[in-house]
């Protein structure tokens, strides 16, 4: 099974990275939450995402990553851009969050992801990944079911919320800005 963790993104394409991590415990939200800014890009990454070109890797963008206490099979990474304009928020479906000896958080990747586009529209990623892991054996039935399971949950609570997610996203963002 893979970890994934809350400071480590593209690694090849990131020259220089600041790296930010906070426990929070409010009235909003339980757990950890990371920003990590990419100060200098290698170059610029670009990916289709509903049919446009999307940067994804550049100068200056950053992931705010969320790790919710109450729920450790989710991981929510939230892509905004230079102009700190949220591209759209991917949601990794996980077995576990543990620590690492740093303190910092990372998940047991269980393949299946949830992205939701600014749009609203949402699409299951990555289910071949989910599905190879299985017939592998990286990964048994149970986790699959789980991922299944976690994820079809999850699309049902963030359908129509980009509001909500928006006004979330922001707060904790500035709040690890400071």
């Amino acid at each position: 099974m893979k970890k994934k963790y809350a400071n480590y993104h593209n690694k090849e394409k990131v020259i220089e990275k600041d790296f930010k991590c906070k426990y929070f415990n409010d009235e909003d939200f339980v757990g950890y939450i990371c920003l990590l800014t990419v100060v200098k890009a290698k170059e610029r990454m670009i990916v289709k995402r509903e049919g446009k070109d999307v940067v994804i890797i550049d100068d200056n963008f950053k992931w705010l990553e969320v790790y919710p206490e109450n729920n450790k099979n989710i991981c929510v990474s939230i892509l905004i851009n230079e102009k700190e304009e949220i591209i759209d928020w991917y949601f990794d479906i996980a077995k576990d969050t543990k620590l690492n000896e740093k303190g910092e958080p990372y998940i047991e990747d269980l393949y299946l992801d949830i992205m939701l586009y600014n749009s609203g529209k949402i699409e299951y990623l990555d289910e071949d990944e989910l599905q190879d892991a299985v017939n592998i054996g990286d990964i048994t039935k149970d986790d699959f079911e789980l991922a299944y399971k976690v994820a079809n949950e999850l699309v049902k609570k963030i359908d129509g919320k980009i509001k909500e997610l928006t006004d979330f996203t922001y707060k904790y963002y500035k709040e690890l800005k400071k």
